[in-house]
Parts: C-alpha cells; sequence; structure tokens
C-alpha cells in the first residue's frame, strides 16, 4: 500500500528529447491531415456558392436582396466558408508552431529551417489573414465576408482560395510529410550508432 501511495505522488517522468520529438511528428502529421481535409471543405464551398450565384442568386454572400430560400443557402454557404477558411488558418498556424518546436529540439537539422524558409511566405500570408479574421472590434456581426470568384474578402483585407492557394498549400503539407520521413530515418541511424559505439566502449 505504501509502495503504490508512493507511486502516485512520483512526478511524472520527463520525456527524452526523441519522445517529445515523435509526439511533435504525429501531432504535425495529424495536423497537415485536418489541413488537407479543410482544403477538400472549402473547395466544396466553393462549388456550392457558384452554383448559387449560376442560379442567379445575388452575388454577395450575406447583403443581397433575394428570395427568402435563396438567402437561407447563401448564408449557410457562407457560414460554411467563413468556418472553414478559419479551421484551416488554424491548422496551418499550428503546424507552424510545431515546426517551431522540431527547430528547438534538433537545431543542427538545416532541413527544417530550409523548409520554413521555403514557404515563408504563404505561412505569413495565412498567420496574418487568421488574424484578421480573429479580430472583431468594429465589425458587424453578421459580416462574416463576401466571395468574388475564389477571393474571399473580410472587412477590406483578402485571401485567394483558388487553385493556386491549394496547390502551395498542398506543396507546403506534402514537404512537411517528406522531410519529417527523411529526418525521423536520419535520427534513427544516429541512435543506431551512439549504441553501437556505446556498447564497443
Amino acid at each position: 500500500m505504501a509502495e503504490s501511495r508512493a507511486s502516485q505522488n512520483a512526478p511524472p517522468r520527463k520525456r527524452s528529447r526523441i519522445g517529445d520529438a515523435e509526439v511533435v511528428a504525429d501531432l504535425m502529421n495529424k495536423s497537415v491531415d485536418v489541413g488537407r481535409l479543410q482544403l477538400k471543405r472549402i473547395r466544396r464551398d466553393l462549388d456550392e456558392y457558384h452554383q448559387l450565384v449560376a442560379s442567379e442568386a445575388s452575388v454577395r454572400l450575406f447583403d443581397g436582396k433575394i428570395d427568402s430560400e435563396k438567402m437561407s443557402r447563401s448564408r449557410e454557404i457562407g457560414t460554411a466558408l467563413f468556418a472553414d477558411v478559419h479551421f484551416l488558418l488554424i491548422s496551418l498556424h499550428e503546424t507552424e508552431q510545431l515546426l517551431f518546436k522540431l527547430k528547438r529540439l534538433f537545431p543542427l537539422e538545416a532541413e527544417l529551417s530550409n523548409l520554413h524558409n521555403r514557404h515563408r511566405q504563404i505561412m505569413r500570408h495565412c498567420s496574418e489573414f487568421r488574424a484578421h479574421m480573429e479580430y472583431f472590434e468594429g465589425r458587424e456581426t453578421e459580416d462574416l465576408g463576401e466571395l468574388a470568384n475564389t477571393v474571399f474578402t473580410l472587412q477590406g483585407r483578402s485571401i485567394d482560395l483558388g487553385p493556386c492557394f491549394e496547390k502551395d498549400a498542398e506543396v507546403l503539407f506534402s514537404d512537411l510529410v517528406s522531410t519529417l520521413a527523411r529526418i525521423s530515418e536520419r535520427q534513427r541511424k544516429i541512435r543506431g550508432l551512439i549504441r553501437r559505439d556505446q556498447l564497443a566502449s
């Protein structure tokens, strides 16, 4: 009984750097999966919106003077688009933060810095637009943005969600996954060499 209480009161065992890296890499892979899912949802939102526009609905998502049925559908699509864009940008932000954590865990892995530099532009643009979406001061409650073709505009700032954006995001995701795989294999080999040297000494 005393031993059981002692084990319960013992401080949690600290993970090794490798253990921390594995957790971060797993979270990053899950974040990539979420990002890819959100891209599919956004593509669906855009298709549904353009179908609604083709049926002579207003070009604006919320301000048009259209019949109640189309207005209700327009609001539904607009709300879904706002939520899906926001969730994608949150996912990209979390992915970038996880990348920073990996860089701290493996400061000698230049490939991580190179990866971040390659995709710095899309990450910065998405981070800035995410912050803009989350700034509510002075915004009307009903204002969830408007769409012109594939350009989503909210309170004077825009992000193009078209094929170029989707391609850049997918290149980022693919680059992350392949880079993680290479680093994981490289670190595995390094650990093997260290263990071999330890056994030989």
